[in-house]
């Protein structure tokens, strides 16, 4: 029963903070993937403001466009070990 709780508290948590995107980019343990970054920016299915390359070699959206979740997913799916978000 703690498992199902705990597992639908972190879906929830997952679900709801998907779309506060400001700032991403790939990265994991071994370093910054600037090229991936700018690819998975290129994969943000929207309309709005978001470009690569931020300041920081970053994702950006002023507006808090980019759908982190989707972001990590495309970092991953790519063969790195996450992204790293922030605002």
């Amino acid at each position: 029963m703690r498992f199902t709780f705990a597992s639908a508290f972190i879906a929830t948590l997952l679900a709801t903070s998907a779309l506060a995107g400001h700032n991403c980019k790939c990265q994991d343990a071994n370093g910054q993937y600037n090229e991936l970054t700018a690819y998975c920016c290129n994969q943000q299915n929207t309309l709005s403001d978001i470009y690569y390359p931020g300041p920081n070699n970053q994702c950006t959206s002023p507006g808090n466009h980019i759908n982190s979740g989707a972001f990590v997913q495309c970092c991953q799916g790519q063969g790195v070990g996450g992204a790293f978000c922030w605002t």
